[in-house]
């Protein structure tokens, strides 16, 4: 199967990429929904407030928890197929074989990282509900949204961690390459 971009996505053989292209674009698809809904309460806002009838309460508060989870609802799609930023310049000369490896490893690294960030992020969360920290204006409790950040995370730690598998073998096709 093939995005609108080309690039291949789904191998017959390897379930495992399945589910995480089905989860990915799934919660790729919900980032971009939230983030829909966010530009229209901004809207709202916005308008309201020109035309005099007041602008949304909090807009600036839900604006912030829905761009943070509306963003890393994005990651584990992105890291799937490798569209992540990354300097080649100096693995441009070196041999495929070495290249897959070095990719291999800052695959695992990225994962390794990714691990830290969900396990932080998720112990983030815990605090602000036992604290019971809410917002200022709306008192939106912070652990929702904090707690709405690690599914996002944690799939792009499985996401890494794939393609770090993928680049350690030798045959296998790595998602979102051409090549």
């Amino acid at each position: 199967m093939r995005d609108p971009l080309g690039h291949v996505l789904i191998n017959d053989r390897d379930p495992v990429e399945h589910f995480l292209v089905i989860y990915g674009k799934i919660m790729a698809i919900s980032g971009g929904v939230i983030f829909i809904g966010l530009i229209l309460m901004s809207l709202v806002s916005i308008i309201g407030r020109k035309l005099g009838f007041g602008s949304v309460n909090g807009d600036i508060e839900l604006m912030q928890a829905g761009t943070a989870i509306a963003a890393t609802a994005f990651l584990p799609y992105c890291t799937l197929l490798g569209e992540h930023i990354k300097v080649e310049f100096f693995t441009e000369n070196m041999t495929p074989r070495l290249k897959r490896f070095i990719d291999g490893i800052a695959e695992l690294l990225f994962a390794g990282m990714a691990t830290i960030l969900a396990w932080r992020t998720a112990l983030s969360a815990i605090d602000t509900y036992e604290s019971q920290e809410v917002t200022t204006l709306v008192s939106l409790p912070l652990w929702i949204p904090t707690a709405l950040l690690v599914p996002g995370v944690t799939l792009m730690i499985f996401a890494a961690f794939y393609r770090s598998c993928v680049f350690f073998h030798p045959t296998w096709k790595v998602p979102g390459s051409t090549k």
